[in-house]
Formats: structure tokens, C-alpha cells, sequence
């Protein structure tokens, strides 16, 4: 009989309320709940109540939780990391006590950070992470390649359309979000994130680039990547990429690439605010047949997904349909069980969050070159360039002499073909409400420390086109960017950091 797991979740935001928790407790014949770590004393109260986690089991830092299991106060046999995507001193930490760690996306916002914790691995000779991308382990995903192989294959054409949190989480009943942690926990941890971020995004990069990096790229296109490097392996080359309508964030992002053995890869990822529902839908095509595949959101746990498959036999066209027989966020956790007791290796490990996020690198750094400006920071002469290493402006996002990178950028060449696509006037300046990503995005909750708005850097933003009035019940505003930014105005003055949102159900 398989052993029953000690897991600690870390974290208990929208992800881990909407996904993890029902899960670990359905699945009690694999799984016990044997912590729940939240820097927010009434989140943690709140969420502990709802699962039945006692008083004895609740802490409030990864320190924390480390110091009891060197106590042997507790034991546990992995981890859930479903925090903000400052994950890397926590996860090393972790690993450092050798527990397997299932860490919602991103893993981290640059080479530089991922590569620790790669690093680490490699060091130790054993497989510690795996990223939570429920999708990969879908029925209806790992069958892909049984109907079209990877040599017969011609093109896969995989499309999300994101609504707000809504029509994702509306069923979750998650509690509320709070606003109970001290401003300077907050600030610290505001800088903490934006200086992250910044890193990742590049010193010329600008608040708008930051923000489509991780509303757009980390928490969306990235949960795309890795569906497809699943059954078909990672994006080889980048041949185009466009990001519409002009100056709306996060908007559309479509990117189109090639796989190892030749057959191309569009992927398309719009945010549509006011949409009514998630859709996620792969059509993938050999020289005889089309498959195409219909993927829920992992927080609709009771849904499944779909394969049909069309082909031509003796002239004439048969269609089989198939239905999955478990929900991916379950099919994960039973990944996880099996790499935590046999070893068996995630599909997407430390190692493969580190290709990816140098890919979607490279696919900002196309959107903003297209732009005629560049994501490197612009030195300054003389006394202003003293100044801007004294200040630290390189990562501001604004020069020595308080102007916008993004005016003062000189211009250069794309490393890949763009393509642009302009839009009306009406919506140059706009931004949309940000995303929530699932497994992702994928930047998902913090361990406690709320949102309140969109990250803020120096560089000056255009006025914003007022968006059609919401009803306040259509969003659940969560931690760090698991939902957009609470309507009620006494929300922003609590001091809650603002930090990117997480990816839609990217994972």
C-alpha cells in the first residue's frame, strides 16, 4: 500500500485554498496535512479553521517550520510552496533539509536566481523540485503523443483565453484575503519583489515591461511552454512574437517557435478581463490527422478534460472522443507522491524553469526591441553615471536624471522577427485588470502578504482609460497577485505591497 505523506503547505492564498488543500484532503489515503505556514496571523487562523489544521501545526515562517522539523516537533516528507515567486531563500532552505518541494510557478523572475537552486541540485546529485504545472500531468495530455507522434508531427496551435478570478475561483469559497501585517513587513517585502522582478525583466526595462514579463509571460505564456514541452518537448526557436493591443497590459501575447524536429508552435494567451469563462483548447495536426484537446482549470476540480481525435480511414472520416478520468491537479499530486517515494523525475524541474524563463527572456526583449527601445540599463556619463551607481537608478527604471528608460532607451536591432499590430488611440494608455494565474500564475500567493495594487516603479505611466465599472463581488482579491487589486479604497492605505499577479492556469 503506498505511504502516506507528510506535506506542509506554504501559503494559503487562493492557490493553495482552490487547488492544493481540496486535493490533499480527498486524497487522504496519500496525503496528510501535517503543516500550514502563512505570515498573516488571520489568513493562517482563518484557512487552518476551514481545513482543520490544529494550533500545534500553524506557523508563521519557513524558518520557522524548518526549526521544528530539526526539533523533530514534526515530520514531513515534502512541501507545497504557494507563495509570491520569492521563493528561492525559502526553497533552498527546504532543500537544504532534503525535502521534495512542489513549488507553484515561477519558480523565480531571472537565470541568475533559478540557477541556485539548479545549482543545488546538480550539487547534491538528487532531484529536489518539481514545478506545479497540473496540466502536464493531465490524462488527455500524456495520451497526446499516442495519436501523433513527434516525428509524424506538422503544427500544435495551443490558445488560452483568461478571465478574471470570477469564473475561476467564484466556486472555491475562498476566505478572505487580510491586511493585518505590519507596513514595514510590507515595504520590505514590496522592495524585495520589485528589485526581483527588475532583475529578471532587465535595468532598462519599464514598469509596462515588468508588468507584461510577469501578468503576460511568467504567470501565462509560460504555463503554454510547458503543456507543450510535455508531451512534445521545449520550443527549440523563437521565429515571432507580438504583444496587441498597444499599450494595454497584459493584453494579447501570441508567439510563434519550432520544435526540435521542425514542426512549429503558435501560441496564443489573451487576458480578457470580462470574459465568462477560462478556455484552453490545443489543436495539434500530422498529414492525416487532427487531434484537438480541451483543457478546464485546474481550480475546477470536478471538471475533466477532452481528446478528440479525427482521421481518415478506407475514405472515410472517423471521430473518437475521450474524456479523462481524473482531474490534473489530482494526476499532479499522484506525480508528486510517486517523486517524493520512488524518485521517479518531474517533467519540469529546477532545470527546465531555467530554459524557460531565459526563453521568455528573449520573447520580452523582441516585444520592447519592436518598440525601438532595449531591456539593457543606458550608462551615463561622468558625474551622472556616479549618481545613477549611487542610487541604484540602473534598476529603477528610470535614468540618473529622473527621466523614463523607456524615453531615453537608444534604439536596437530584434534578435527575431516581430510582429506588431496597432491599436486605436483609445487604448494606447490603458491598462487591463491583471491576471490570476493558476498553477501558476503559476507567482502565485504569498505566504500571507496581500496586494493591493499593481507593482509601482519610477518610470512615469501614461493616464489610464477608465475601465467599465465591476461589480465588487466579481473579484476575489488575494495575496500578492492571485487576484487584482481590491476595489474598496481602505484597501490601499493598509500598505499592502504591490506585486504581480499569478498565471492563470498555466500549470
Amino acid at each position: 500500500m503506498p505511504k502516506t505523506l507528510n506535506i506542509a503547505v506554504i501559503g494559503a492564498g487562493t492557490m493553495a485554498q482552490a487547488v492544493h488543500l481540496p486535493v490533499l484532503r480527498r486524497r487522504w489515503d496519500r496525503f496528510s496535512i501535517a503543516a500550514l505556514v502563512d505570515h498573516s496571523p488571520r489568513r493562517r487562523r482563518e484557512s487552518s479553521e476551514v481545513w482543520g489544521i490544529e494550533e500545534d501545526k500553524r506557523f508563521e515562517t519557513v524558518a520557522d517550520l524548518v526549526a521544528a522539523v530539526r526539533a523533530k516537533t514534526i515530520t514531513l516528507d515534502g512541501v507545497v510552496l504557494s507563495t509570491d515567486g520569492l521563493h528561492v531563500e525559502d526553497l533552498l532552505a527546504l532543500m537544504r533539509r532534503g525535502i521534495p518541494v512542489l513549488v507553484e510557478p515561477p519558480l523565480g523572475f531571472s537565470a541568475e536566481e533559478i540557477a541556485e537552486v539548479a545549482d543545488f541540485e546538480r550539487m547534491t546529485g538528487r532531484r529536489l523540485v518539481m514545478m506545479a504545472h497540473p496540466q502536464q500531468y493531465d490524462d488527455s495530455v500524456t495520451r497526446m503523443a499516442e495519436h501523433i507522434a513527434v516525428k509524424d508531427l506538422r503544427m500544435v496551435d495551443h490558445e488560452i483565453l483568461m478571465p478574471a478570478s470570477q469564473p475561476l475561483y467564484g466556486g472555491a469559497h475562498v476566505t478572505t484575503s487580510s491586511y493585518d501585517l505590519p507596513t514595514e513587513v510590507r515595504s520590505s517585502r514590496r522592495k524585495a519583489l520589485q528589485a526581483a522582478v527588475e532583475a529578471g525583466a532587465g535595468g532598462g526595462a519599464t514598469q509596462r515591461d515588468c508588468d507584461l514579463y510577469v501578468k503576460g509571460l511568467l504567470t501565462g505564456v509560460a504555463h503554454q511552454m510547458a503543456v507543450t514541452e510535455a508531451t512534445y518537448g521545449p520550443i527549440a526557436r523563437l521565429s515571432a512574437v507580438r504583444h496587441w493591443p498597444k499599450g494595454v497590459i497584459p493584453g494579447s501575447i501570441e508567439l510563434l517557435g519550432e520544435l526540435e524536429g521542425g514542426a512549429q508552435v503558435r501560441l496564443v494567451w489573451h487576458y480578457l478581463p470580462f470574459a465568462p469563462e477560462y478556455s484552453e483548447t490545443l489543436q495539434v495536426l500530422s498529414a492525416r490527422r487532427r487531434m484537438r484537446v480541451e483543457l478546464p482549470a485546474p481550480s475546477h476540480g470536478d471538471e475533466r478534460s477532452t481528446l478528440s481525435l479525427r482521421e481518415k480511414k478506407s475514405g472515410v472520416v472517423q471521430e473518437t472522443s475521450t474524456t479523462a478520468p481524473k482531474g490534473s491537479a489530482e494526476l499532479m499530486w499522484e506525480a508528486f507522491h510517486t517523486f517524493v517515494e520512488k524518485g521517479k523525475e518531474p517533467v519540469s524541474g529546477a532545470a527546465e524553469a531555467l530554459v524557460q524563463v531565459e526563453l521568455l527572456r528573449e520573447v520580452l526583449s523582441s516585444i520592447v526591441v519592436a518598440d525601438g527601445r532595449s531591456l539593457e540599463a543606458e550608462e551615463s556619463d561622468g558625474a551622472d553615471a556616479d549618481a545613477a551607481a549611487a542610487d541604484g537608478d540602473e534598476t529603477s527604471g528610470e535614468t540618473a536624471d529622473g527621466t523614463s528608460v523607456e524615453d531615453s532607451a537608444e534604439e536596437s536591432a530584434p534578435s527575431a522577427p516581430v510582429l506588431t499590430v496597432e491599436a486605436p488611440a483609445s487604448v494606447d494608455a490603458r491598462t487591463e485588470e491583471p491576471p490570476v494565474a493558476e498553477d501558476a500564475a503559476r507567482a502565485d500567493d504569498s505566504a500571507g502578504v496581500e496586494q493591493t495594487a499593481p507593482i509601482t516603479a519610477g518610470a512615469p505611466e501614461p493616464a489610464p482609460v477608465a475601465e467599465p465599472v465591476r461589480d465588487a463581488d466579481e473579484e476575489i482579491a488575494d495575496a500578492w497577485g492571485t487576484g487584482p487589486a481590491p476595489t474598496d479604497p481602505s484597501a490601499s492605505d493598509a500598505g499592502a505591497p504591490d506585486a504581480p499577479t499569478g498565471e492563470g492556469p498555466r500549470s
